[in-house]
Formats: C-alpha cells, sequence, structure tokens
C-alpha cells in the first residue's frame, strides 16, 4: 500500500478503535479511542506492515473498525482506517479524505496488522474474527 511518508519518518503510531458515527464520507479525522501507541522501532514495524499490504480488489461495505494514525516530529501525518471485510482503507492527511485502496487482509502482512489490533482491543473477543 503506498504511504504518503517513509516509514522512517514516523516517530508515533496511535492504533484506534473506530466508534462514533458511521458517516465516513463526512469525518476528517479517525473517531474512537487510542488503543495502544507505539514508538521507535515498533511503530517502525507496524507502519512497515501497511507498507507491504499488497493491493486487492474492493468491495462496498466499508465499516471500519480498526485505524492507524502516524505521528512524525510536528504532529499527525496520516491516518488509515481499515475494513477487513471489504478490504478498503480510507486515508487520511492533513484534515482531509486522501485516499480510498483495496488491500488483502489475508495477505501476511494484513494478518499480523489485524492481529496487531485485535491484541490492543479489549472488546475484540465481542467481535467476529473478521472485523
Amino acid at each position: 500500500m503506498l504511504l504518503p511518508v517513509e516509514p522512517a519518518d514516523v516517530r508515533r503510531v496511535d492504533l484506534i478503535r473506530v466508534e462514533g458515527d458511521r458517516e465516513w464520507e463526512q469525518w476528517t479525522t479517525v473517531p474512537g479511542p487510542v488503543l495502544e501507541s507505539a514508538t521507535s522501532a515498533d511503530a517502525t514495524a507496524l507502519v512497515k506492515l501497511v507498507a507491504d499490504l499488497p493491493d486487492a480488489g474492493m468491495m462496498r461495505c466499508y465499516h471500519p473498525v480498526y485505524a492507524l494514525r502516524a505521528h512524525g516530529e510536528e504532529g499527525v501525518l496520516f491516518e488509515i482506517a481499515f475494513c477487513f471485510r471489504c478490504h478498503n482503507a480510507l486515508g487520511f492527511a492533513g484534515g482531509a479524505q486522501t485516499t480510498l485502496d483495496g488491500f488483502d487482509p489475508e495477505s501476511p502482512a494484513g494478518q499480523e496488522l489485524r492481529r496487531r489490533f485485535r491484541a490492543a482491543d479489549p472488546t475484540a473477543a465481542e467481535r467476529p474474527p473478521a472485523s
């Protein structure tokens, strides 16, 4: 997946559970609580997982459960909200939606990214594994 910055530019990554208004067309940022924050090598590894996501066909549901917010030295660099059911990832930068990309959630990078989100989410056991 194409990222708007190099992984080395990221200083912190927040893993987010998407909540609130599901009218994603209106979002300027991803709504929801931060589940976990990663810094240093762990933040870089998370961004590299996203960069390693292969492209895939997109479907239509788009009900994202998880998102990633990447911070640099000057603030938020980008956000991406993932729907692991329809394979869509909605990107944000500078308070505006920037991209809607398809990704393969069954790829090794997709499976590891989903595992990281679910490990950080205390409510993950309440949801089916596909979310």
